[in-house]
């Protein structure tokens, strides 16, 4: 090496610079409180709009709903032998018949009618149809479902004629 030339630099030491502080995030239960924020708002609307809305009747049951539980009372009141039941949920010719058939008699038909298997036991309703009237006159119905009397091996289709008497649906036939 001449004296001309420098020494070769020696290596440095650099030292590592200090991590960059990263910003403060936020913590994650914060978007579980929006997220459930959001979803309370969403249900409080559909809440809000169903009461605003209002429904067919003052119990938020459909026509079709109330009809089912007629039928349904109807045939369980024969089963049954409820007379006073039969009473108060028919009308037209059958409200004919129960309001002026004696407690003897109709126990003595009930005795006859479970003897012989010819109650019927209500599968499904399949179908209802509304025919809907302004006062005076009565809106109707028919159903038609599928049930089997007690002798019967296979369901059969039936019908039942209903109409609604004082916001209450009641079984004509």
């Amino acid at each position: 090496m001449s004296s001309s030339t420098p020494p070769p630099a020696r290596p440095q030491y650099i030292p590592p610079r200090e991590p960059a502080r990263e910003p403060r995030t936020r913590r994650p239960i914060g978007r579980w409180v929006a997220a459930l924020l959001v979803v309370a708002v969403a249900i409080g609307g559909v809440v809000a709009f169903a009461l605003l809305r209002g429904g067919p009747t003052t119990t938020g049951a459909s026509d079709e709903d109330r009809i089912r539980v007629a039928i349904d009372d109807f045939t369980t009141a024969l089963r049954d032998g409820d007379l006073a039941a039969l009473r108060s949920g028919t009308c037209g010719p059958l409200a004919s018949f129960y309001g002026g058939i004696s407690d003897e008699d109709f126990a003595a038909t009930h005795d006859a009618a479970v003897a012989s298997g010819s109650i019927p036991d209500v599968l499904s309703v399949d179908t209802i149809q509304i025919t809907s009237a302004e006062a005076p006159d009565v809106t109707t119905a028919i159903a038609q479902v599928t049930a089997r009397g007690g002798n019967e091996t296979a369901p059969s289709p039936r019908t039942f004629d209903l109409a609604l008497e004082d916001e209450t649906w009641k079984v004509c036939a």
